[in-house]
């Protein structure tokens, strides 16, 4: 198999013409034999064009003959003069060791051999014994660094493309070693608050957030008040992300969070009413700041990429279910059903009541498996709004079941936290599920409003409310469960007359009424 060299060895490749070209040249100059200068040069360009033939679209085997040929007529040209040059005969037959393996080899030594023949007997020369051995030691060194070549292209196995597997899992195996030995372990949350607290400890604050930077847009992941008041100047984290530079404009204030150098996050705050300090010496305070945290910044850069890994794995493992579930097991039990429709067309009497209860019973686990993989295909992305994908998941619901299921959502441009929106989802998703499933409802009303850092949703349905047994429920306790970790409250409310309420809510409002964006009513394919 022909391997082009830019792929395969390359750097073996030009390291070993770098060598034998400087190896040369010392012995030039130690020399100071100034005939073989010329022949250097001509050599220097012959490996200069070679190389570059060998990245263009040429074919490999051209670019090995005509390399060899080229070498062989140098060393036979300067062979009285400058028999320095014969030590350039080696590198033929390694690198196209490389390239082609042992017919490579094979075929560049009778190149050069056939015309350093050819040459000599053209020029009417005949070498004296010390030449002819001393050719013989170069092509013999250059058939030992060919085979050795050969085996390098034997032992490297080709990528099958199981290659960036075999890394991940040695990567992988290496994270979980090296996990154990974390202080503080991967939780960007846990890392962010470290921060926030060292610098509430350097200043006396109001209130201080720490923004990420996650697809696209800067978010904030923690933040600390005193006040209960979260109100700042939301242009400046931007502006420091944008520039890297500390920003005041007393009493506010943001500055880069670095690591290796690297802005990583956005420290913003705003100083206790009390304090009284001009711009540049805060700014200078700042900047000092930012310096002493810079462990803390590299702690959190570090669980930032894992939850970043860990996120896409998670999203590439849901589809794969999604498929699965979608190819294998939907189209399994679409097939029972259209079996048994056979059946029920030719059933006795007595057998139809049953058939026609299977066939009930096959439609209800079909739609059960259809809102599976919708569920596991849904989740809020970067083009994708929260309340553009729990819109998605109403609709589908909404067709599948025949329940009316209406979703308002008042949203803003800032987005949340991406792993507070996939917890919201998950929460809406369960609570628009049980309703369908269990309330018997026959309407379901979803509301979402988001205004970052705050935002709550609200599934509400007309049906029978909790039955018993269901209040411990494993659905209740999962969703309980998902709020927890995002610092959210879930509430549930039902009554028998009124219908069952869940609402979770996550963050504080800030000052001023959410802005309305979109309104999503789902509907089902019967109408409302």
């Amino acid at each position: 198999m022909v391997r082009r060299p830019e792929v395969q060895h390359a750097g073996l490749i030009e390291g070993s013409r770098a060598f034998v070209l400087l190896s040369v040249a010392a012995a030039v100059v130690w020399t100071r034999d100034g005939a073989a200068l010329s022949g250097l040069l001509s050599l220097a360009t012959i490996w200069v064009a070679s190389s570059w033939v060998m990245r263009s679209a040429a074919p490999p085997v051209l670019a090995s003959l005509v390399e060899a040929a080229l070498i062989a007529l140098l060393a036979g040209l300067y062979l009285d003069t400058a028999p320095v040059l014969l030590a350039s005969l080696v590198t033929a037959p390694f690198v196209h060791g490389l390239i082609r393996g042992l017919r490579g080899v094979a075929e560049t030594l009778l190149v050069q051999i056939l015309l350093l023949a050819v040459l000599l007997a053209l020029l009417g020369r005949t070498p004296d014994p010390s030449q002819i051995a001393e050719l013989f030691t170069w092509l013999v060194t250059g058939l030992g660094l060919g085979l050795v070549a050969s085996f390098l292209i034997f032992a490297t196995p080709a990528d099958d493309g199981t290659a960036a597997y075999h890394e991940a899992r040695a990567l992988i195996n290496e994270l979980n070693e090296l996990s154990a030995k974390l202080e503080g372990g991967l939780d960007p949350t846990s890392m962010g608050g470290s921060i926030l607290e060292e610098v509430s400890d350097a200043l006396p604050l109001e209130a201080v957030v720490l923004h990420v930077h996650r697809d696209g847009v800067l978010l904030p992941l923690v933040r600390r008040s005193t006040t209960g008041e979260e109100t700042m100047d939301s242009s400046l984290p931007a502006l420091v992300w944008e520039h890297g530079e500390t920003r005041v404009i007393v009493p506010e204030f943001a500055f880069p969070v670095l690591s290796s150098g690297t802005p990583i996050a956005v420290v913003s705050g705003r100083l206790a009413a009390t304090v009284e300090t001009d711009p540049a010496s805060l700014a200078l305070a700042l900047d000092q700041l930012a310096t002493r945290l810079g462990p803390s910044a590299l702690r959190l850069d570090t669980a930032q990429l894992f939850a970043s890994f860990r996120d896409a794995a998670m999203s590439e493992e849901r589809r794969r279910l999604a498929r699965e579930m979608h190819d294998g097991m939907a189209q399994d039990i679409a097939s029972m059903g259209y079996v048994v429709d056979a059946l029920i067309s030719t059933a006795t009497p007595v057998q139809e009541p049953a058939l026609i209860q299977l066939r009930a019973m096959i439609t209800g686990v079909v739609a059960e498996v259809r809102r599976s993989v919708m569920t596991l295909r849904t989740q809020a992305g970067s083009s994708e709004s929260l309340g553009a994908a729990i819109a998605t998941l109403a609709r589908h619901l909404s067709d599948v079941s025949g329940i009316p299921i209406t979703v308002t959502v008042d949203e803003r441009t800032s987005r949340l936290r991406h792993e507070i929106e996939a917890e919201l989802l998950r929460i809406a998703q369960e609570a628009m599920n049980n309703a369908v499933k269990h309330s018997k409802a026959t309407l379901i009303d979803v509301r979402c409003s988001v205004q970052a850092p705050y935002a709550e949703i609200v599934v509400s349905d007309d049906g029978l409310g909790l039955q018993a047994g269901r209040r411990d429920s494993h659905g209740l306790s999962i969703m309980r469960e998902r709020a927890g970790l995002i610092g959210g409250v879930l509430d549930v409310r039902s009554s028998p007359s009124r219908g069952t309420t869940v609402s979770v809510r996550v963050g504080h409002h800030t000052n001023g009424p959410p802005v309305p964006s979109s309104a999503h009513p789902s509907r089902p394919s019967r109408g409302l």
